[in-house]
């Protein structure tokens, strides 16, 4: 007679957890960073960071990096993460995911949404716990130390993205891309505005996929 009641409660109380922590997690995702706070618009800076995730994009090459450490304006800051965007034509040097880089360029910051139902690239980075791009002009590799497996599972979505586009042809193998691998480099402009006029945008806005192994002992 005790035990559903109990469990009822144990339920509830998670839910409300499980919304408390969502609340106040998105509200400290809008606040600035202390990079974004630091900075303005187009300083130039240096900073050193490990690769975590490689997307190609049109035309550019996005790196996302961990565990950053930013001198700007005679500051040392320390970023947990930062978007570089990198011209492939010009640094030829390959990256893989777990390079220690050093990277120089420009701060930019990511444009909020000027009408309701736009695309917001503002909040859409800041809940990934990125608030700055950064341009790079120079870049070096400073430790060649490779995560393997993560490295071979970003291959794994390329093939991936490569067999859904010989499959469907371009189009559509390019929207499915952008659907279940968050590949979004190819997706044509009048498609992704058609899901954003339509409702259904955040189909889009699949980050990646993260592929997790678990060992039971």
């Amino acid at each position: 007679m005790i035990r559903r009641p109990l469990c009822t409660a144990c339920i509830l109380f998670l839910i409300v957890q499980a919304v408390r922590v969502c609340v106040f997690q998105c509200a400290e995702d809008q606040k600035p960073s202390a990079l974004e706070s630091a900075v303005s618009e187009g300083t130039r800076l240096t900073l050193t960071g490990t690769v975590d995730r490689i997307e190609e994009k049109n035309k550019v090459t996005a790196l996302f990096l961990e565990d950053n450490a930013v001198s700007a304006s005679g500051q040392q800051i320390s970023e947990p993460s930062i978007l570089v965007y990198i011209n492939p034509d010009e640094i030829k040097k390959k990256i893989n995911i777990g390079n220690v880089i050093q990277v120089e360029g420009e701060a930019l910051f990511f444009e909020q949404a000027r009408n309701p139902g736009n695309f917001d690239q503002r909040s859409y980075y800041q809940k990934q716990g990125i608030h700055v791009l950064v341009w790079a002009e120079s870049l070096s590799v400073r430790s060649e130390q490779t995560d393997r497996i993560r490295e071979f599972l970003s291959g794994l979505r390329a093939r991936w993205k490569g067999m859904l586009t010989e499959c469907l042809g371009e189009y559509y193998g390019n929207t499915m891309s952008a659907i279940l691998l968050g590949e979004k480099s190819g997706l044509d402009a009048e498609m992704k505005k058609m899901y954003q006029k339509n409702g259904i945008g955040h189909l889009l806005a699949i980050n990646s996929i993260k592929i997790k192994v678990c060992v039971l002992c």
